[in-house]
């Protein structure tokens, strides 16, 4: 092999070394692309292992957190931190506080010497505990684990705050100032008429006395604030205010008096007088209350000797006979004159069979015991009360009680609207109670009449005011009889 002046076998290294070109085609760049991909790649693969190594970390540990059965931290119940608590627990520790609220409910209403204590026992109570609990226990409980997750975190770092409350039943305090209202209040009494003395006309009244009413609805309203601020160491005390009677015995003075009086002139027959004096002595003192009635029969009853009754003219059957009672009729129809004008309510009455001679006609009232009777109702707001006596061949009855308004009176008139003849014709009318082939005198002959009677309101000076007819009277024509058999 030939070597240059420098010794240097030129041949064999040019044979040995690669150009720069045969270099390149060695080591080509695209290798280390892939060298430096494999690296980048291998570089992902373990960061992206590290990131969900720590997302199942991250994972596991919220699952762990969000399967306790206990209430997290920070949930927070009337300012109890319940984070550790079981359900079980909270109940039971708020079931105590419960019944010291329930106990501590307690109120009293104070008026005088009277004491009220208002409690849970008089007044249902309502908690609300349990669903605020449940509420409270449902913070990180329920949702996705996402958001249960961020409720726990909230908790925790924020705090998550429940309040109970209780309500009680409101309608029951309206009873229980019912109750207070009835005890404490008074009521007005007015002035009432007390007793009338028959022999001195005179009255008595007893005295109004003012009452008392206990303001309920702002007793209720106090008592309620109380327990709803839960000032139960408030004691309440009611307030009211008097009331006044409605009539005053000054009042009571100037109404009561003397309203009607009638009198009538009797015969000399000293037996029909007997019989008057007796029926108004009956009649003498009688008090007729509001809504009541009076029978002129049941204040004589049945009139008979033994009573003191004498045999005395009477009208029976159209016929004057001695009865004994006979002359009754007079004190009736005196009695019904007096009524009428105090102006009570006439009930029942009958008129005779022919015109009294002591009053006008159409203004008579009959009586027979016992089918016909005379009555009247005390139609006013007061006590009546019947004076009759009988003195000197007059009859008089007077009605005390309640005046009519105003000075007012009233007084009958009577219209005669028919007069009817009778016939002079005799009749004549087998009686089969005489002895045979006897006979009597019956019925006279006697004219008949139609009265309209009216009873007319005046006015203190004496004007009328209005007039209301009464009834309308018949009294039939009759005919002279004879009685035969």
């Amino acid at each position: 092999m030939a070597s240059d002046r420098h010794g240097i076998n030129r041949g064999g290294d040019l044979f040995n070394r690669p150009s720069t070109k045969e270099e390149r085609k060695l080591f080509p760049v695209w290798t280390l692309i892939v060298i430096a991909g494999c690296a980048a790649l291998w570089l992902f693969g373990a960061k992206l292992y590290e990131e969900r190594m720590a997302a199942y970390e991250t994972y596991a540990a919220i699952s762990q957190a969000a399967a306790q059965t206990t209430f997290f931290p920070g949930v927070v119940v009337d300012g109890i931190d319940l984070g550790g608590m079981t359900m079980q627990e909270a109940s039971a520790l708020f079931s105590s506080r419960q019944q010291q609220a329930t106990s501590d409910f307690s109120l009293v209403v104070a008026s005088g010497d009277k004491r009220w204590r208002i409690t849970s026992d008089e007044v249902p109570m309502t908690f609300d505990v349990q669903d605020v609990l449940e509420r409270a226990y449902a913070v990180g409980h329920v949702g996705t684990l996402e958001e249960r997750y961020a409720q726990i975190v909230e908790a925790q770092q924020q705090g998550k705050t429940f309040v109970t409350r209780f309500t009680y039943d409101r309608d029951a305090i309206a009873g229980l100032v019912d109750i207070i209202g009835d005890s404490l209040d008074v009521e007005a009494k007015d002035a009432t008429l007390d007793a009338f003395d028959v022999n001195n006309r005179t009255f008595t009244f007893t005295d109004e006395q003012a009452g008392y009413r206990i303001d309920r609805e702002k007793l209720q309203s106090d008592i309620l604030a109380a327990l709803d601020e839960g000032a139960y160491d408030r004691v309440v005390t009611p307030s009211g205010s008097s009331v006044e009677p409605e009539v005053t015995r000054a009042e009571l003075e100037g109404l009561f008096g003397k309203v009607a009086s009638f009198s009538t002139t009797t015969t000399k027959d000293n037996d029909r007088n007997t019989n008057i004096s007796i029926s108004a002595n009956a009649l003498n003192g009688r008090v007729v209350m509001p809504g009541e009635t009076l029978s002129f029969n049941d204040c004589t009853g049945q009139r008979t000797g033994e009573k003191g009754y004498r045999e005395a003219g009477a009208i029976a059957g159209g016929i004057l006979v001695d009865d004994t009672g006979g002359g009754v009729c007079q004190t009736s129809s005196t009695l019904f004159n007096a009524v009428v004008r105090a102006d009570l309510e006439i009930v029942e009455r009958y008129p005779h069979s022919w015109p009294s001679s002591y009053v006008n006609r159409g203004e008579d009232a009959t009586v027979n015991w016992p089918s016909l009777d005379f009555v009247f109702r005390n139609n006013g707001r007061f006590p009546v009360f019947i004076v009759a006596w009988y003195a000197d061949q007059v009859v008089t009855v007077e009605v005390y009680g309640e005046m009519l308004p105003e000075g007012q009176t009233i007084e009958l008139e009577s219209e005669t609207v028919k007069t009817i003849t009778p016939s002079d014709e005799v009749l004549y009318v087998r009686d089969e109670s005489l002895p045979a082939g006897t006979r009597k005198a019956g019925r006279q002959k006697r004219t008949g009449y139609v009265v309209d009677t009216y009873k007319v309101y005046l006015d203190a000076e004496g004007n009328e005011i209005k007039r209301e007819k009464l009834w309308t009277t018949t009294y039939r024509a009759s005919q002279n009889e004879i009685l035969y058999n």
